[in-house]
Parts: C-alpha cells; structure tokens; sequence
C-alpha cells in the first residue's frame, strides 16, 4: 500500500469499536432474558469492567498500528461516555451483590425476640433479624433448601461472626458467649425452602421434649425370679 493509498483510507474514531462491543453484547443479554426467564441479568451488569478492558485494548492497538485512529472532540466525548457507563453498571453490580433488597413470592416470615422464621418458594435478596441474647444461650437453628442457596451469617454488636458459610444447610447450632444483641443476616439466591433459629435459653437441657401424648412411661419392673427349691 502506496503512501497515497493510506493517506485516502477513512480513520475511525476511538471507542466506535469498544461501542459496537457494547451494543452486541447487550442486544444479545436482553434477547436471552427473554428467551430464558430464568437467565440472571446480573452477570451482564458482573461483566461491566470488560467496557474499560475493550476500550484500553483498542486504544492500545490503535496507537501500535500507526494512528489509523482519530483522536478528536467527538472520539473523546464517545471515550468519556463509555467510561462513564462502565463506572456506572460497575455501582449498580455493587449494589446489586452487596446492597439490601427483599424479593420473595409466596413467603410466610415471623421473627420476635425469640425466634426467626422464613418458608418461601422463592427467595433472593436480603434479611435480617436481631435477637437479645444472654450468656449462657444458645442459638439453634434448621436450614432447609431444595432449590438456589442461602448463606447465612450471625454476628455479635462488635460484628464479630460467629457463624457464617455459603450455602449451609441443616441443624446449627452457637454458643454465646457474652450477653448482647445479635443479629441473623439470611442471603438467599433464588432459593426455595425454609429456616428457623430460636433461642435456647441457659439450663434448658439440649435434647427437644417429648411431643404431647408421647410423655416416658415408667419402666416396666422386672418379676421376682422364683427361688429354687432344695
């Protein structure tokens, strides 16, 4: 290719590259969200930071490639666009994965000063729970989960935790330590099942009583073995 040749050939603008990326990706994420309900947009918002990657990559290779790329107003105002969108779907995943929301459909909840208790078919979201607790307690709880997962963590006032896993499932079970308030976060993905923590008081013997109509009968005395005659 003759000098003239390259000077002829039409330049692109920076981030026109990157833009089209963008608007591919995000086409394709919303006609699946369509197609497949159960498809979490969440990984599209996840997948933000690869704008910055595909942007920087493409400035790099454009810089490495002679400057076939235009750098103007208008290429810099397409940049800052697309930085600015990367940053903002970046809080919006944040917030999504740390933030406190509650979205649960056919969900009986119930939580005092005693206990905390959820069965739902569908869970995803955040929730919460505090308890009084004195030294001595214990903390009892059972997780039941048939579909997605719940993480469950239950913190002291100092936000130590005490129990924290991803998912768990089953009895559990703490010991507390020093009187004080504590709290039970429930962290629930699409999950369908139920949960119950309640609050064992101190002294109170760990094995459950006897349900109603089902009270120890006494035990049966064995009879008097017959003594022998001489």
């Amino acid at each position: 290719m003759t000098a003239g040749e390259a000077a002829a050939r039409p330049q692109r603008r920076v981030g026109t590259f990157t833009l089209g990326v963008v608007l591919v990706a995000a086409g394709c994420g919303m006609l699946v969200s369509l197609l497949w309900p159960a498809f979490e947009l969440g990984w599209l918002l996840n997948a933000s930071p690869l704008i910055l990657v595909a942007l920087g990559v493409e400035t790099l290779l454009s810089a490495r490639g002679g400057g076939k790329v235009r750098y103007d107003w208008l290429g810099m105002l397409l940049c800052f666009l697309l930085v600015g969108a990367g940053l903002v779907l970046y809080a919006a995943a944040w917030a999504y994965e740390h933030g406190t929301y509650f979205n649960a459909r056919d969900c009986s909840r119930y939580a005092d000063e005693t206990c905390f208790l959820m069965e739902y078919n569908y869970f995803d979201g955040f929730d919460s729970h505090t308890l009084p607790l004195e030294a001595g307690d214990a903390l009892e709880g059972r997780i039941d989960t048939w579909n997605g997962w719940l993480e469950v963590e239950i913190s002291d006032e100092d936000g130590n935790a005490l129990l924290e896993g991803a998912p768990l499932n089953g009895d559990q079970r703490v010991d507390i330590a020093k009187t004080g308030d504590y709290t039970i976060l429930v962290h629930g993905r699409r999950a369908r099942g139920n949960f119950v923590f309640s609050k064992v008081p101190a002294g109170e013997a760990e094995a459950p009583e006897n349900p109603p109509g089902m009270e120890a009968q006494p035990e049966a005395e064995e009879p008097p073995v017959p003594e022998e005659e001489p």
